[in-house]
């Protein structure tokens, strides 16, 4: 795993930096796209993943390098889209987790040719996405967190801004599990970098409007121990997706990439139809 994070490429795409690693394998490619708050949720999936051309990518805003203002979900799409193809990539199986997956969405619909078909981890609590029936509970949840995170980010504390948002989307003990299998040191870096996440991603999300013309294959992915408002979501956005199937992995919530990464390569191997790869 530590060779995997040291090896990123950085390079820019329409004045912002992202970076990439790039496993070099023969075959289909698949590009990893991670959540939020977290530059490494992809970290472990590589490492599992080896035997096939898998490309990590880290989007910006978590490359420690400078954070364009203002960037929308189109942006971090565009980006990708110029990423594979400058690679040679495209078009790719993309699994992406949590707020990755609106990313995810959007270059399917924006850039096609991107893009073979999608394995998404658990898609974000977001107005576009969730199930109308939560949307007013959803918000009633997270306006006052992530009022609470931005207002900690501008007094500077980074610590205070990530400890209220991360509970709410992935349980209590969600540093426990992040420092057992990242190490606490790359969790304190991603932490002491998460101002965008408050003050861009989450207002690029909100800002989103989803649109369901994604004529790629579609695997929804839900963790059994995830919340009844994800679960409705994923049954949601399976019915707007035209070639869209559910997946649901036992004993897991939204930590799912740092905690069952062996049981998802195995399942995204599966279902992106690579199992036979060598």
């Amino acid at each position: 795993m530590t060779e995997i994070r040291n090896a990123l490429t950085k390079t820019l795409i329409d004045g912002a930096e992202i970076a990439y690693t790039d496993s070099g394998e023969h075959g289909e490619p698949l590009v990893l796209m991670h959540g939020g708050g977290l530059a490494d949720w992809m970290t472990p999936l590589a490492a599992e993943l080896r035997g096939h051309r898998v490309i990590r990518l880290v989007r910006a805003g978590y490359t420690g390098g400078p954070f364009p203002d203002d960037l929308t979900v189109a942006d971090h799409a565009r980006h990708a889209a110029t990423l594979l193809h400058r690679l040679g990539a495209a078009p790719a199986h993309v699994v992406a987790h949590s707020s990755g997956s609106a990313i995810a969405l959007q270059l399917a619909v924006d850039s096609p040719s991107s893009v073979r078909t999608l394995c998404l981890l658990e898609p974000p609590l977001v107005d576009a996405l969730a199930d109308p029936s939560d949307v007013d509970d959803l918000r009633a949840a997270f306006g006052p967190t992530i009022g609470a995170a931005m207002a900690a980010t501008a007094r500077g504390d980074h610590a205070a801004a990530f400890d209220a948002f991360m509970p709410l989307v992935c349980g209590p003990r969600y540093r426990e599990v992040m420092d057992e299998v990242l190490g606490a040191a790359v969790v304190d870096d991603a932490v002491s970098r998460s101002g965008p996440l408050f003050t861009s991603e989450a207002p690029a999300l909100a800002a989103w409007t989803f649109d369901s013309a994604v004529a790629r294959p579609v695997v929804l992915v839900q963790g059994a121990d995830s919340p009844p408002p994800v679960h409705r979501l994923v049954a949601h956005l399976a019915g707007r997706l035209p070639q869209a199937t559910v997946e649901t992995v036992e004993n897991v919530n939204h930590l799912m990439p740092l905690t069952a990464p062996a049981t998802l390569a195995a399942l995204i191997s599966r279902v992106t139809g690579l199992s036979d790869a060598s």
